[in-house]
């Protein structure tokens, strides 16, 4: 019996996991959520924005700021005024998504709840997801930083 129920909940969380991956290529997903993981034994905490939509994202909290349209990541800091520009060198969105890298749990509705990523590097990071709004699919711009890096801006490409 604990065999079926077991059975059950998986395909009920396999179904949940593809009417999430659909929307994020049928419309633009945000979600509001507070995250924490441990950085060198530090343990770093707060609150995010993350807008998903096809193969990109933004993320934005605690004055960091993280773009993605899907070949490239810049992220921000510009308070600093420092950016760093990185390929990406992972599936982006489809990774998140993919169980070997992440842990998306649903609750009954199928509405995602919490998270847990493997970032590239290794660090893991606990995702609670307070609210998932859907909405119209956003230009290819939303995606990227809107910023002038001008002189006053450190720029790294990795």
């Amino acid at each position: 019996m604990l065999l079926v129920a077991s059975a059950a909940a998986q395909q009920t969380q396999h179904a949940a996991l593809e009417r999430l991956r659909a929307a994020i290529y049928d419309s633009c997903l945000t979600l509001k959520c507070t995250y924490s993981m441990y950085v060198s034994q530090t343990r770093v905490q707060g609150e995010a924005e993350v807008m998903l939509q096809g193969n990109a994202y933004t993320m934005r909290g605690n004055g960091i700021e993280v773009y993605c349209d899907g070949s490239r990541v810049w992220t921000l800091d510009s308070s600093l005024k420092e950016a760093y520009v990185e390929p990406v060198e992972n599936a982006g969105v489809n990774a998140l998504l993919d169980p070997s890298f992440s842990d998306i749990v649903f609750d009954a509705a199928g509405n995602p709840v919490s998270a847990s990523f493997i970032m590239q590097d290794g660090l893991k990071v606990d995702i609670e997801i307070l609210s998932v709004t859907k909405s119209k699919i956003k230009p290819e711009d939303a995606f990227r930083p809107q910023v002038n890096f001008g002189s006053d801006w450190i720029v790294t490409e990795l």
